[in-house]
């Protein structure tokens, strides 16, 4: 699953973020002065505490020695080294997102689109004299505002991951699947524009949104038949909500506000579970109606959906991360506080 913030490293950082590297190794405590002046900028400019310095010291370094290790093994293949790129990349937004705020690291993409962070633009770099990105109450690590979720996330858009999800419960045929995803996909990608372009601005998002949405759903209906629509559209209103932090339960906002919080968990781990809460909501719900029926049925199908949630946290979330959330999700799904 991709995350937008990681997708605007990606572009940021193909346009000659490390250019003009060797393959020589690097010494995270012996820096040249080049890298030195780096890192004094970086912790000056976004208010890095000696411990996020030293944390991002070392995860630049191990990028640069990354990135040098690909420029010289794969030598002539541009198409493989690219790939390598796009791989560290991710693999750096990572780590530097698992340890700075939303402010810090915004001015951290900030630097990185202006070219301070590329040693051979970066030579004759001074020790930064801007304000550091100071936190008003570093106590709270909870987003401001009384929000649930960062800005980051919540112009996002996962339509295109949430129907993948949802494929066998809505029954979506190989070919529907195939019509409708690039459908989604321009969906996706106009949703996260109108979030982006008027951020603060709710009503002009909610306005935007629902012209977008007239136009989506004929285009889906010329597909897939009334009940998948409605079946998605409740979806997409569920990852919405969880998304803006509206119209949810006083145990759900509790467990959002855990992740963020207790679980510290990055927003490609956050979307991640967002869309496991949405997809086992959905599931969940027809669970119930099926146990009303059929018990044993209903016991089968809890069964395979808390196998298929299993399944989609482990791929995103570290062992500890996994544990504490997978026992929340299964409390949420049979109605149980967390």
């Amino acid at each position: 699953m991709r995350n937008i913030l990681y997708l605007l490293l990606l572009t940021i950082f193909s346009g000659g973020f490390f250019s003009g590297l060797n393959a020589q190794n690097i010494d995270a405590n012996n820096l040249s002065p080049v890298l030195k002046s780096i890192v004094e900028n970086v912790k000056g400019e976004c208010g890095l505490n000696p411990n996020q310095t030293i944390k991002f010291t070392n995860d630049y370094v191990w990028f640069l020695n990354e990135n040098a290790k690909n420029t010289t093994v794969n030598a002539g293949n541009q198409q493989k080294m690219n790939s390598e790129i796009q791989r560290l990349l991710v693999g750096a937004g990572v780590k530097f997102r698992g340890y700075l705020n939303d402010g810090q690291f915004t001015k951290l993409s900030q630097m990185i689109q202006a070219g301070k962070l590329d040693p051979a633009k970066a030579g004759g770099a001074t020790v930064s004299t801007t304000p550091p990105v100071v936190n008003p109450n570093p106590a709270a690590k909870v987003v401001a505002s009384n929000t649930v979720l960062p800005s980051s996330v919540k112009a996002q858009s996962d339509v295109t991951g949430l129907f993948d999800q949802l494929t066998a419960y809505i029954k979506v045929s190989p070919e529907q699947k195939a019509g409708v995803r690039p459908i989604l996909q321009s969906y996706d990608k106009s949703a996260v524009c109108i979030k982006t372009k008027n951020a603060g601005n709710d009503a002009q998002i909610q306005s935007e949104m629902g012209v977008l949405n007239n136009q989506t759903i004929p285009k889906l209906k010329a597909i897939l038949n009334d009940d998948q629509v409605g079946k998605l559209a409740i979806a997409v209103t569920m990852q919405e909500n969880i998304l803006s932090g509206k119209n949810l339960s006083q145990e759900q906002k509790d467990f959002i506000q855990k992740l963020r919080t207790q679980y510290s968990m990055n927003d490609v781990q956050l979307m991640a579970v967002i869309l496991v809460m949405v997809q086992g909501k959905i599931r969940g719900d027809a669970i119930n109606l099926l146990a009303k029926s059929s018990p044993q049925a209903a016991a089968q199908e809890l069964g395979k959906l808390l196998q298929d949630l299993d399944g989609q946290l482990k791929t995103a979330l570290n062992a500890d991360q996994y544990t504490k959330v997978k026992s929340d999700i299964e409390k949420l799904i049979r109605g149980q506080k967390i």
